[in-house]
């Protein structure tokens, strides 16, 4: 019996210690283990890479005590980085039994993404712990990132167009963004009209654009024959749908064109006499040419007597002028040279004389400034033989052996004439006007008489 009650003791004992255990363990449990963090939210959402993004944190007690000076702390590694004057750390001084749900305590951090971050998941790691107390846990939350979304047109391949002619314009769109784009739409527009596309309309579909890649499109466009001479604007549009939102968005633009620019001439002999040979020099470009001068450069078989340029001012499209030089065929006064030619034979005309070159390329040169103000020169040749040109010219070039020279005393004989003929009508002069005096009935023809 005695052996009973003591045994009977002992189980008391134990049943106190077991629930004193359980009471013990249970206290612990709600000190610690019964604390949980989430993330609830963030903004933007998805992330965006190079981006700041909010997130919310919501913190829970599902114990039956309140646990006191609770720190938070994120512990934060690639490509996740505290924005400026942000903290890592936040502590809450209690967390009430049973606060949960609706009444979880929420706390915020602003983080930055990488730029060069890869879109996806990112797991952000959270170490939260009692201050002064014994327990510490380490959780992590997923944050969902997306590249940047970004587009640019980096490039158009012509800057200026010539009326009436149909060019090749290429745009080139740049995936500038983290992201791959996908189903864009490019179009562009000339409110005055004078640009347009040939052969197709102005809008293009593009199906994908890789991070860091583009893409070039091409459009055959033709200005307006009839426009002004000047700078246009092209508005651009490109959209895409944001495969995040499945929002459209659209980039917009402007680009400038020039229409106008050079022009093109053409160079015909005219006719030749001995007061030199004349060329007709026809603008028969799209654009007018402004400060335009004729050219004959040094050049074999040709030189010119006099000046070798002419200034002929502006031509517009289509408009003609005459420019005029003193050419002298060097091959017909190698040839007067070499055979003696001299004194009347020299005036024969040349096509009676043997030639050592039956036609001779001309080159002339046109300088002009284009409608955008650059100077051009356009270079052309002129089929000329010697026979074109007029014998008395080529009978008056200087130094050739049997050709008249310029002459000296007989330019000295004409200049003594002519002041001897001055001096006599002075002297006349004075002899009238002193019988006039004397008797001014006196008349030109009693002076004449009297002289007689």
């Amino acid at each position: 019996m005695r052996m009973r009650k003591i045994s009977l003791i002992l189980l008391v004992f134990c049943f106190i210690a077991i629930l004193s255990l359980s009471s013990a363990s249970g206290g612990t449990l709600s000190d610690s283990d019964a604390i949980f963090i989430d993330l609830i939210n963030q903004n933007p959402d998805p992330a965006i890479v190079g981006d700041v993004v909010e997130i919310y944190l919501g913190i829970e007690n599902i114990g039956g005590e309140s646990v006191n000076n609770l720190v938070v702390e994120l512990e934060l590694e690639y490509p996740f980085s505290l924005v400026q004057g942000e903290s890592a750390v936040r502590k809450i001084s209690t967390i009430n039994a049973y606060q949960n749900e609706d009444n979880m305590k929420i706390i915020s951090y602003k983080i930055k993404v990488d730029d060069n971050a890869a879109a996806g998941s990112h797991d952000l790691n959270i170490r939260y712990y009692e201050q002064g107390g014994s327990f510490t846990k380490e959780d992590s939350v997923t944050i969902d990132v997306r590249g940047k979304i970004m587009a640019e047109i980096i490039h158009i391949d012509k800057t200026s167009l010539v009326p009436g002619k149909q060019t090749s314009l290429k745009y080139t769109i740049n995936n500038v963004g983290n992201a791959p784009l996908k189903d864009l739409t490019f179009s562009w527009l000339n409110d005055d009209k004078v640009i347009l596309p040939v052969g197709s309309d102005n809008a293009k579909h593009i199906k994908y654009i890789d991070i860091d890649d583009s893409v070039e499109l091409e459009y055959q466009v033709l200005a307006d024959p009839n426009a002004e001479p000047g700078l246009y604007e092209l508005q651009l549009y490109l959209t895409y749908t944001d495969s995040i939102t499945g929002e459209e968005n659209e980039i917009s633009t402007i680009a400038g064109v020039n229409v106008g620019g050079g022009t093109d001439f053409e160079v015909a002999f005219s006719e030749s006499s001995s007061g030199g040979t004349s060329f007709s020099v026809a603008n028969i470009g799209s654009n007018p040419a402004n400060s335009v001068s004729v050219v004959v450069p040094k050049q074999s078989g040709w030189q010119v007597s006099g000046s070798n340029s002419m200034i002929i001012g502006n031509l517009n499209k289509g408009d003609y002028t005459i420019a005029s030089f003193i050419l002298i065929s060097t091959e017909q006064t190698s040839f007067l040279q070499d055979n003696n030619v001299d004194g009347e034979d020299a005036k024969e005309p040349i096509g009676q004389r043997p030639n050592t070159q039956e036609s001779t390329g001309l080159k002339i040169q046109i300088a002009y400034t284009d409608t955008v103000g650059e100077r051009k020169i356009i270079e052309k040749t002129v089929e000329l033989s010697p026979q074109s040109i007029n014998s008395d010219t080529v009978a008056r070039v200087p130094g050739s052996r049997g050709i008249p020279q310029d002459d000296g005393v007989s330019n000295n004989t004409w200049y003594i004439v002519g002041f001897v003929v001055l001096i006599l009508g002075v002297v006349f002069y004075r002899k009238y006007q002193q019988r006039k005096l004397i008797d001014p009935e006196f008349t030109i023809r009693d002076f004449i008489q009297k002289a007689k």
